[in-house]
Formats: C-alpha cells, structure tokens, sequence
C-alpha cells in the first residue's frame, strides 16, 4: 500500500506559512482605503475652495473701482441688467457689488483658512488672479527733460517707443512693465512716486545739462475696431504730473 494512503496529509487542519503571513496584512489593510477616501476628498475640497473666485486683494481697493475701465465695467453691466429688466444705474451697481463683495471677501477668507498651510506645504499657492476684463483705460509712461529752465519740454522715454527709448531696456523689460501697469492705478500713487524720484535721479545723472525732469501718465481708450478701421484713435489726457529740478539729486547715486 503507498505510503501515502495511510498517512494524514494535514490538509484543512492547520493553515500553510504563505497563508500566515498574508493574514496580518489583509487585517491591516482594513483601515488604509479609508483613509485613503478621506485624504482624498480633503484634497479635492481644498482644490475647490481655494480655486473659488475672489476679489481680494487690489480687488477690494475702492480707489481702484474708480478707474475708468471699471467705471466702463459697471456701465456696461447696467446696461445689459436693464435689457434684461433688471433696472440698477451704474452707481447702484457698483454700492451693491461692493457690498456683496466684502461680505463674500470675509467668507472665502474664514473658508480657505484651514487648508493655508497644505497649499503652502505643496507648493500651490497662487498670488495672482486671472484678467476679468480688458484693460481698456490703460495708462503709458511719459517722461520728459528740460535743457534749461524756461525751455521747452524734450520727451527721451514713452513707452514702448522707438524714438524715445530712454532707459528702455529696463523700463520696457516684462517685469518692469507689470510693475509700471500696476503703478497707474490709484491705489499704488505712494509707489509711483517713489519710482518718479528714482527716474529723476538716473535723469540728473544721464542729462547733466538738464535742469529739470518730467513724469507724467498719458491715459486713453484703447479704440473699438470700428474705430480701428476707420483710423481714429481716440484722444487721451496726462494726468498725476511730477514735476522734479535736477540739481539738487546729482549729488546721489545712481541707484538711490
């Protein structure tokens, strides 16, 4: 008789060493799906808050609603408002959004708190927003110099002009011109003056002759394309002039 006939095989009676060694693994494996699931949707629920729309920021600066391409904005809206029969000026408005604004500003702020600190850890945090309109009232940099006083005004920097390209390779550099686009607006006068006394002494240093320096933004509208297509540009105006004598700012440095 084989041997094997009479002898137990152990089949069913004790559990084999692959089998074991699995069946701590799979108890504890239990608790990670889980957590899985949980850190999962706290991610999408961070993405979403902190995706959500806001104003904050230079949105929120009233002196900045008073710009004219958001004035336009404000306009426009109340026009297509009406259309719709929703009748609101561009004044009321403008006093509702800002409400509305503040009290949402105040509630995405308490909102996005807590998940700071994993979008900073991730390297996610995003200081800028997206463009929500055009920028139709922009502002362009003019500088000018006098040869002696009492002479008339010589330009030596508009931006982005050929002709008049003074210093141009700094102030028509891409981060000088996001800087320049900001300086434009109200809410940053205290950092265009600052930037105006900074021009005025590379001017005492650059035009010894000079006797005095000019700063000064030309504001306009950029035009339709009908207005394009006919050849009219619109006319604009200068506006937050500073006016600086030179002499007394040669006796500092350049980089002053």
């Amino acid at each position: 008789m084989d041997a094997s006939e009479g002898e137990p095989t152990g089949r069913g009676e004790q559990a084999s060493p692959a089998a074991s060694d699995q069946a701590p693994a799979e108890q504890g494996a239990g608790w990670w799906p889980h957590a899985r699931a949980l850190l999962v949707t706290l991610h999408i629920v961070a993405v979403i808050v902190l995706a959500l729309p806001s104003p904050g920021g230079d949105g929120m600066s009233r002196k900045g609603w008073k710009n004219p391409t958001v004035q336009a904005e404000f306009t426009a809206w109340s026009g297509r408002l009406s259309a719709l029969g929703v009748e609101l000026t561009a004044a009321e408005l403008e006093e509702r959004l800002w409400g509305f604004a503040r009290r949402y500003v105040a509630w995405h702020n308490g909102a996005k708190r807590p998940f700071k600190p994993y979008a900073t850890y991730a390297g996610t945090i995003q200081s800028w927003r997206m463009f929500v309109a055009p920028h139709r009232y922009p502002a362009r940099l003019h500088v000018d110099i006098r040869d002696a006083p009492g002479a008339a005004w010589r330009p030596v920097q508009i931006a982005r002009s050929r002709e008049h390209d003074w210093r141009g390779g700094q102030l028509n550099h891409d981060r000088t011109r996001a800087m320049l686009f900001r300086y434009g607006w109200p809410q940053y006068r205290r950092h265009y003056r600052s930037f105006a006394r900074w021009l005025a002494v590379q001017a005492a240093h650059d035009f010894p002759e000079a006797s005095h320096v000019r700063v000064r933004w030309y504001g306009f509208r950029t035009p339709t394309p009908e207005e394009v297509r006919r050849g009219e540009i619109p006319e604009g105006k200068y506006r937050d002039t500073i006016v600086k004598p030179l002499d007394p700012l040669r006796t500092k440095e350049p980089g002053e």
